[in-house]
């Protein structure tokens, strides 16, 4: 049974709501934490911009976005590697018998 909890989590200066599995709740807390600090770092870049915070939120999940990508596209290429080097070992067992 998927036992869903009600967590509050701040982004910026507005409080959501969430229902999340209490598996998924540090994953979700973690999550608000890194918008915050990513937010932060934009509000201090731009400060002098006066740029309005939906776009400085806007940068923060682009930033984030890209991370994401990024480690995925590397994983990615981990995997593809990995299996190339166990099928280049099974080529040279079987071309060694």
């Amino acid at each position: 049974m998927d036992d869903k909890v009600r967590i509050n989590i701040q982004i910026g200066d507005n409080k959501h709501p969430l229902f999340v599995s209490r598996d998924e709740e540090p994953i979700f807390r973690d999550a608000a934490r890194l918008v915050n600090e990513r937010l932060m770092a934009y509000t201090r870049k731009y400060r002098a911009s006066g740029l309005p915070k939906d776009y400085l939120m806007a940068f923060a999940a682009v930033d984030i976005a890209a991370r994401f990508v990024q480690q995925d596209r590397d994983s990615n290429a981990e995997s593809a590697e990995q299996s190339l080097k166990a099928l280049a070992a099974e080529i040279r067992d079987y071309l060694s018998n």
